[in-house]
């Protein structure tokens, strides 16, 4: 095997691995959309959540602050109000769902 071969053929293991090995927080952050709304999840484990337009009585930019349970569970503390805790389940790399709608990562 010449040394090129052997080269791609490591840096392909490398890709492997770190994918293989990639941790449920970092798939969250970014945005997620559903129906009633939107999620985005920020590298320092805080978020906001905006309902969908429309939905006038309910207020935008929601601070809450996030953690990963296990592989898939997703915990959200929303400290207004006393406090709320709000929990998802994330399906795929693509797909979040918290209290029955479906979020897509955009």
């Amino acid at each position: 095997m010449n040394a090129s071969r052997i080269i791609g053929l490591v840096m392909v293991l490398c890709l492997l691995v770190m994918t293989g090995c990639s941790k449920p927080e970092s798939v969250l952050v970014g945005k997620w959309v559903g129906k009633t709304g939107s999620f985005e999840f920020f590298k320092d484990m805080t978020g906001i959540v905006n309902p969908t337009q429309g939905q006038t009585n309910l207020p935008t930019n929601v601070p809450f602050k996030w953690s990963v349970v296990g592989s898939d569970e997703l915990r959200m503390l929303f400290p207004i109000g006393g406090g709320r805790t709000i929990f998802g389940k994330l399906e795929s790399r693509k797909v979040l769902i918290v209290e029955d709608d479906r979020f897509v990562k955009q």
